[in-house]
């Protein structure tokens, strides 16, 4: 059996401590690719049954004012379906996430969605708080 003498030369190992960093940069970087849309103020409804969405999606947003934003570019109503047509064969997506502020009108929820599906969406997914039971 051999046995290894420990020497005051022997260094700190820089395996694990690298491991470590790249373990918090991964972590970092999932962290800020999940949040969605954060410079854009909107209060979302809330629902019980809110899930967490991590695939990448296009994400439109309809501000308490009116505006509408394809990620944080803000369109008009009338290019809007042009615009986001192009955003769809740019990423080659079939998916949506639509935030809007609860205090939009149902009417421009359903217009936004409808102008959405006939640009060519599959499907289109609503944002909201979790809310609890307690409440």
């Amino acid at each position: 059996m051999r046995i290894r003498n420990l020497k005051d030369d022997d260094g700190l190992l820089l395996t694990p401590l690298i491991d470590m960093i790249f373990l918090v940069v991964i972590f970092f970087m999932l962290n800020t690719t999940l949040s969605v849309n954060p410079a854009i103020r909107v209060d979302l409804p809330p629902a019980y049954t809110s899930q967490a969405v991590i695939e990448e999606q296009i994400v439109v947003t309809l501000s308490r004012q009116g505006e509408i934003y394809i990620g944080n570019t803000a369109v008009s109503l009338e290019r809007f379906p042009a615009e986001l047509k192009q955003e769809l064969t740019r990423r080659g997506l079939k998916k949506m996430i639509l935030r809007a502020d609860e205090t939009t009108a149902y009417k421009r929820v359903v217009e936004i969605m409808d102008l959405a599906r006939l640009s060519g969406l599959e499907a289109i997914a609503l944002v909201t708080t979790k809310k609890s039971l307690a409440e």
